[in-house]
Order: structure tokens, then C-alpha cells, then sequence
């Protein structure tokens, strides 16, 4: 039996969403030539019932799963699916950017309970209380 080439993107929303994405156009390349590390990444984010969120390479690019949807409310799914997170994420990029910076620059991790990260959503600016 020949293994899908896309295994990693399940049967779910977003997996579909993922596959429907004509990736050879994008600056990711095609999906059966990413990184196996990314390939395995999403079959555990699309797979899961957490909400999970994945910046991935140099431009950040963007991938979530199912659980997450509810995050976005009205206004960045399903065009966040793959673009690259300061596109996705204009509203919050002053604040997400220097942590994000510092989890590049020196592999560590950073943990924020309840911080207030407003984000456009539901046809406003809404004032949301995240841990990430």
C-alpha cells in the first residue's frame, strides 16, 4: 500500500482546508517536500482536540486545527490558514512579536497566564484574556 504523500492532513476542517491550499504557489513549496518535522507537527495539531496554533519557518507561517476555530470568531478563518502570521495577526503584533523573537533567538520557551491580547474578531477589536 502506497502511503498518502499528505497523510498529515487529516479529515478534519482544517486538514481539509490545509489540502485544498495550492501550496506549490505559496513560499512554502509543496507539501510533499516540507520538512518531515513540519509534516509531523500538523498530523498532531489537525489530530488533536486541543486548541492548537503553529507558527512555522521564518515568515511564521501559520496553522491551526479544528479546537482553535472558536479562537478566531468571525473574521480570520479560513484565509489565516497558511498566511504568514504579522498578516494574520496585525492587531496583536506589537505584543506577540518581541516574545516571538526571543523563542527564535534562543530556543526557550515563554509562558503567559491570562495576558490581555486584544484581537479583531467578530467584526471589532475585542479584548481577550489568553494563556500561551
Amino acid at each position: 500500500m502506497v502511503k498518502d504523500p499528505l497523510y498529515f492532513f487529516d479529515d478534519s476542517e482544517t486538514g481539509r482546508l490545509a489540502r485544498s491550499i495550492d501550496w506549490s504557489r505559496h513560499e512554502l513549496g509543496p507539501a510533499e517536500l516540507w520538512p518531515e518535522a513540519l509534516k509531523i507537527v500538523l498530523g498532531i495539531v489537525f489530530r488533536n482536540k486541543h486548541p492548537m496554533f503553529v507558527f512555522w519557518g521564518e515568515n511564521l507561517i501559520c496553522f491551526y486545527n479544528d479546537a482553535y476555530m472558536p479562537s478566531f470568531g468571525l473574521g480570520k478563518h479560513p484565509k489565516a490558514m497558511g498566511q504568514r502570521a504579522i498578516d494574520c495577526w496585525p492587531e496583536v503584533w506589537p505584543i506577540i512579536s518581541p516574545q516571538i523573537e526571543t523563542v527564535m533567538k534562543t530556543a526557550g520557551a515563554t509562558w503567559n497566564v491570562n495576558a490581555l491580547v486584544p484581537i479583531f474578531r467578530n467584526g471589532r477589536l475585542e479584548e481577550v484574556y489568553w494563556t500561551y
